[in-house]
């Protein structure tokens, strides 16, 4: 059987055409029968053009390695999303301008609506008419029952998904389920409920886990990008912590008041038992992952080793990875080249960490560096003078140890830190050459790119990849979706919400502490346990750190509703950086390095302006 990762390569029965009639286009495919093929059966009695029509439906699978490319290449289903909160600077790309300006129903872009619909369609389509196929004739390709059990389980996993990803951006949305929607019905649909969107995945979510393999695939390289029982688990623990946060769960007090025409509210009232319901899908996952021994976070007591191989390769931390992939190698205008410094051979390097980001990050002590209501500063901490830092780089084919002087407030960090952040005066890890940003340094604010921060982002960075020998100029990495961290930490935070005396909370949040080389943070405050607020504070803390530029924050500060606030969470206001426009002396004072636009609107996205001026039943989310 074909893997995902050549299916995604294959050339697509489905051209997606858009209807020309008044009607809602992300409903209506015209031109699915292309090729000259007269008739849907024609395209289900081929195991070639079946195929096909499968692969399809796989091929909006998010990416969360596409940050930055060429305009038009970074989309809704890539990772825009770190770079339209306060994790990232974008210097290139579709999202370098998204944080400067007010945004309204028209004018937004990373849309998820039109695509996802489309492949809902097609995915109904082929759970409607996909059928096994023996030798006949001239065609000796068959397919089988039991391979036809396997795709239909995908497609049905992949419908709920997309539901999935349209839940996420939009809140309330239509449901299409299992409709084949024609010219001639009613294209016009309202949105469904949030309780009711909820309730249709839960139901598809928990039926497809028993259709999908029971086991992990991660020695499988023929089908480790497949879903299975523990990515249709995740997906749906995940959901119900959407459910149970804050936005979708009363307290995005403008929603209240949002309802369809016929007066149908799209909002519910706040319901705590949500919350329950969270801890219950979460622990169906847990048993999956750890009672049956499918996952485990990649721990072998070198935190800045484990923290760098977890992106390189399949791993049995990861949950569900893609291999459609956008890191780009240095031949290509994508992740790689815009990660690496102007001063390296065909670098591009504009992505730059932002200074909240730096600074949120941990002493290696367990400590912040500013104190914080669930923990005091480090004293390890300080912006003043200088010090020799140490790491390994390459000189021809060794490994040596070099060291260079760096500000102290670089030194002394943990391991997730120097796996993310690249700052003044560290050393690329191929040429072993000194990287500056300040005024007057080969990577300083001059022409189009560069980064806006004087930091550059390190982390899913390849060390092996350089136009410069011994480097390679591509290296193939998974592009993860789901991993165990983030559910570790997604099942401390449900718990705490029910019981913050539940040991399960400091557990889940230790687990992942531990493995970055950090001590159990009621060590460092023991007054933290059984703390609601202090547990909460330190969890999105560690969603911070960990899940840093993976595509979860953007998401993370809405759903707890903390965006429009002052404090870790603030999404307004600037983002800050070190001083490019100076030289060396006084290029480490923090100033504003780019603005960043928040409105209580972006709590949710809006449905899509041209979908709403066709729409007579659609109505949009609040403030827009």
């Amino acid at each position: 059987m074909e893997t995902i990762k050549k299916l995604y390569k294959k050339i697509l029965i489905a051209a997606f055409a858009l209807c020309n009639i008044y009607s809602c286009d992300y409903l209506n495919v015209s031109d699915e029968l292309a090729g000259n093929l007269r008739s849907l059966d024609e395209v289900f009695d081929n195991v070639a053009y079946t195929k096909r029509w499968y692969a399809n439906i796989f091929t909006s699978i998010p990416d969360y390695s596409g940050i930055t490319a060429a305009a038009g290449s970074i989309t809704g289903f890539k990772n825009p999303w770190a770079g339209m909160c306060d994790e990232l600077t974008v210097g290139y790309g579709d999202a370098k301008l998204y944080n400067k300006t007010d945004k309204n129903a028209s004018n937004m872009s990373f849309h998820r609506w039109d695509m996802c619909y489309k492949e809902i369609r097609q995915a109904n389509i082929f759970l409607t008419y996909a059928k096994p196929i023996a030798a006949n004739g001239t065609h000796v390709d068959v397919l089988t029952e039991e391979e036809l059990a396997e795709m239909r389980a995908n497609v049905r996993f992949m419908r709920a998904y997309y539901h999935y990803l349209l839940f996420e951006q939009y809140g309330a949305i239509p449901l299409i389920k299992d409709a084949i929607l024609e010219r001639d019905d009613n294209l016009d649909l309202p949105r469904n409920t949030i309780d009711e969107v909820i309730s249709y995945l839960d139901e598809e979510l928990t039926a497809v886990s028993h259709e999908l393999p029971q086991k992990a695939l991660h020695e499988d390289d023929q089908h480790n990008a497949w879903p299975t029982k523990g990515v249709a688990l995740a997906v749906r623990a995940k959901m119900w912590v959407y459910a149970a946060s804050k936005l979708f769960n009363g307290e995005y007090k403008e929603a209240l008041s949002t309802t369809n025409l016929d007066g149908t509210r799209l909002f519910p009232d706040k319901d705590p038992n949500k919350w329950n319901k969270a801890v219950a899908a979460l622990e169906d996952f847990m048993k999956f992952a750890e009672d049956e021994g499918n996952y485990e976070l990649l721990n072998t007591g070198n935190p800045s080793q484990d923290i760098y191989d977890l992106f390189q390769t399949y791993n049995r931390e990861i949950i569900w990875a893609t291999a459609a992939t956008s890191w780009g190698g240095m031949t290509n205008d994508m992740f790689d080249r815009r990660c690496t410094p102007r001063s390296e051979q065909n670098g591009m390097g504009c992505i730059g960490v932002t200074q909240e980001l730096v600074d949120d990050f941990y002493m290696k002590d367990g400590l912040p560096v500013q104190p914080t209501s669930y923990l005091p500063q480090s004293p390890l901490y300080t912006a003043e003078g200088f010090d020799k830092y140490t790491e390994t780089v390459k000189a021809g084919s060794k490994d040596i140890q070099v060291a260079n002087n760096v500000s102290n407030r670089f030194l002394n960090r943990e391991a997730r830190f120097y796996n993310t952040v690249f700052f003044q005066n560290r050393r690329w890890h191929v040429t072993n050459n000194v990287t500056q940003f300040h005024k007057g340094s080969p990577n300083e604010l001059s022409g189009t790119i560069y980064t806006h921060t004087g930091y550059m982002l390190y982390k899913r960075f390849n060390r092996e990849v350089s136009m410069k020998s011994p480097g390679v100029q591509n290296k193939f990495r998974p592009s993860i979706i789901f991993r165990l961290a983030d559910l570790y930490l997604l099942y401390a935070e449900a718990v705490n919400e029910v019981n913050p005396a539940d040991e399960r909370v400091l557990n889940y949040l230790n687990e992942v502490r531990r493995r970055a080389g950090l001590v159990d943070i009621e060590e460092l405050n023991p007054a933290i346990a059984g703390n609601q607020e202090l547990q909460r504070l330190a969890i999105q803390r560690e969603r911070r750190i960990e899940l840093a530029t993976e595509g979860q924050r953007y998401f993370d500060v809405r759903r707890w509703m903390i965006a429009d606030q002052d404090g870790e969470g603030r999404q307004f206001g600037y983002v800050h950086g070190m001083n490019m426009n100076a030289a060396e002396d006084k290029f480490y004072e923090e100033v504003e390095a780019s603005p960043i636009v928040f409105r209580r609107k972006m709590y949710l996205y809006p449905i899509p302006d041209n979908e709403m001026k066709k729409s007579e039943q659609l109505v949009q989310n609040p403030g827009w």
